[in-house]
Parts: structure tokens; sequence; C-alpha cells
């Protein structure tokens, strides 16, 4: 059975919707937590009206913003195919950081006021589990429902669980979301990390959702592999697990470049010949958004299919703390156009 692609959605510093890719991400600076020193940072406009819009819904008022970036991508992939049953739809949120701003708001009030006067409206809001519940009970969907906790590479974990439902028929479709929310103290675990040396890491926030389906059109894009677990503890067993990852896929298939931070420097090593020949909109995105980031990557690689319409494109998610994964995307070949001359010898 192939999964195809039905549709997908985005919410990123260059706007709403996929077509944010093709734009400028606006910068600023910002300073860490400690005040000790700044950072570009490409942050969402949350004044936007597609993101405010969801501010009116009752259970969205006090909701952290990453559970608005979730709502406002699922319900672009979903507009998109308006025809499926909600009731039959599951959803599979990946983070890394998740209800960020919510939980260093909890924590804070805690370490100051004391346990006994830490917030008990604000702790339902801290959970993973959250932004998710909202998104089900905002949009009425009513399939399985599960958050996966991880690095970048934690995307294709949830690609693979989506995967597993529709096989099985515990759904008819998944929506399988990447988000992440910023909070200046994520600049300073990032530099702690030394995540930040080299300018080839921006950090950002935003989220992407993919609609997919166990009915693949014979025009669909399809899910057609995805690998996971391969970890590491350095950045050479980084390199050896890019690679021992990668053998796992077609050697011809092409690879789109999505690297950052200190993958940016052993990226090329690992692709070689296989990395794909970018212009500036397939170019790696220098923003870090983490599982956010991985659903932007195969966004790109779904729209240059899309543009290309042959061929698949390998996707590699760089996650920066401990695990390389990847996933295939394939494009059905082009149909012939038969000319009447053709159709009449028949």
């Amino acid at each position: 059975m192939n999964i195809g692609i039905l549709s997908y959605g985005m919410v990123s510093p260059g706007g709403i919707g996929p077509e944010s890719l093709e734009k400028e991400w606006p910068c600023t600076k910002i300073r860490n937590a400690l005040g000790t020193r700044s950072h570009d940072v490409a942050l969402v406009d949350r004044t936007l009206p597609e993101l405010a819009r969801w501010d009116r819904e009752p259970r969205l008022r006090r909701a952290s913003p990453v559970t608005t970036f979730i709502v406002e991508s699922a319900n672009q992939a979903l507009e998109a195919a308006p025809e499926i049953d909600l009731s039959r739809t599951g959803v599979v949120v990946s983070y890394f950081l998740g209800c960020l701003i919510y939980s260093i708001r909890f924590y804070r009030e805690m370490i100051k006021d004391g346990r006994r006067f830490a917030s008990p409206i604000l702790f339902p809001e801290t959970v993973f589990n959250s932004p998710v519940s909202h998104l089900v009970t905002t949009l009425g969907l009513g399939g399985p429902v599960y958050s996966q906790v991880g690095d970048k590479s934690c995307w294709a974990n949830a690609l693979r669980t989506a995967k597993c439902w529709l096989l099985n028929g515990s759904a008819d479709h998944v929506i399988v979301i990447g988000a992440e929310e910023f909070d200046p103290h994520e600049l300073d675990a990032f530099h702690a990390a030394a995540w930040l040396r080299g300018g080839n890491l921006i950090p950002s926030e935003g989220a992407g959702a993919l609609l997919l389906t166990a009915c693949a059109g014979n025009r669909m894009l399809t899910l057609s592999e995805v690998e996971d677990g391969y970890c590491f503890f350095n950045k050479q067993e980084a390199m050896e697990a890019a690679r021992s990852c990668l053998q796992e896929f077609p050697e011809k298939s092409p690879i789109l470049p999505s690297a950052t931070s200190w993958a940016k420097k052993i990226e090329p090593k690992v692709l070689g010949k296989r990395a794909l020949s970018c212009d500036n909109r397939q170019s790696s995105l220098p923003f870090e958004a983490s599982t956010a980031s991985a659903a932007w990557d195969t966004i790109r690689a779904c729209r240059y299919l899309e543009r290309k319409r042959e061929g698949d494109l390998i996707i590699p998610y760089w996650g920066l703390s401990h695990q390389f994964a990847a996933a295939r995307i394939s494009s059905p070949p082009l149909i012939p156009k038969v000319s009447k001359s053709q159709s009449s010898l028949g």
C-alpha cells in the first residue's frame, strides 16, 4: 500500500502557507534570557489575521503560541482536502521543546513564590499533549492522537507512526505535524550546546503539517520510505550514522540538503554527488525550529517534486542532539498524452 501525501500547510517567519518558502524571512536581534548576548532570531508574526482568528476559540484563549501554529497549519492541510472523514483522521505531533513559554513561566513562578503557589492555570498548558488536545477538539478530529518528543529527527518517527496507523487500518488519514515556539532561554541552551557557532543556525519557530492517506491516487506524491534510529554521540559518529541511514535508500535518488549548525560542515561529505543541485528555493534553510524545520524541509521537497513531476527525493533530518533520520518522497511518472491519431490505432 502506498502512503499518499494529500496536502500540507505551514506557519513560518515568512508568513502563512507553503508559499512563505518563496519569501525572505526577516530576522530580529533578540537578547538571551541572561541578557549577556544577542542573536539573530526569525519569529512568526503572531498578529497575522490567520493566527489571530484562533484567539476567538474558547479553548485557545490561554493556549501557548505553539498551539496556534499547530492548529493553523493543520487547518490549511484539511481545507485542501474537504472530502475526507474527520472521524477517521488521526494526528501525530512531534516536538523538541514544545510549550516552552508557559513552561518557563510556570517554573519561574514556582521558584519565586514556592511550589504551593505554582499556577494551576498555567500547568495544563505546559504539557506536550495540551496543544494536541486543543487541535482535535477545535477541528473535530476523531482518529488516534499521539505526541512524540525528540530532536529534529523525531519528525521521521512521527511519519513512521502515521504510516503504521494507515497500514493497520487505525485511521484512513493522518495529519503529521512538527511544531516549536521560541523563548529567549532557548538562546542560552543553544549557546551552551555550541550550536550557534559559525552563523549556520538561526533559531526560529512555527509549524508544518502533512496530511497523509492510505489510498494514494495515481498522480499523488507518496511517502515511500522512512528511516530513523541512527544515533550518535559526536560529529564523527554523526557522519557514520548518516551514511548508514542513507544506504537504506536507492543509490540514484538525489538528496535535499537540510543541515544547520555543526551539521552544515559535514553534510557535503556525507551527501557527495547525491546532493540536489539547488537554486535559492531548494537551498538549505538556516532557520532551526527543530521538528518544525523538518516539516518545512519535507514540504520543500514536495513542492520541488510537484514542479518536476517525476522522480524522487530524499530528505535528511539532522537531529543536532543525538539522532539522524531521513525519508524519501516519490512522484509518479508523467503520463504521456495520447494524440487522436495514436488512439485510433488501437
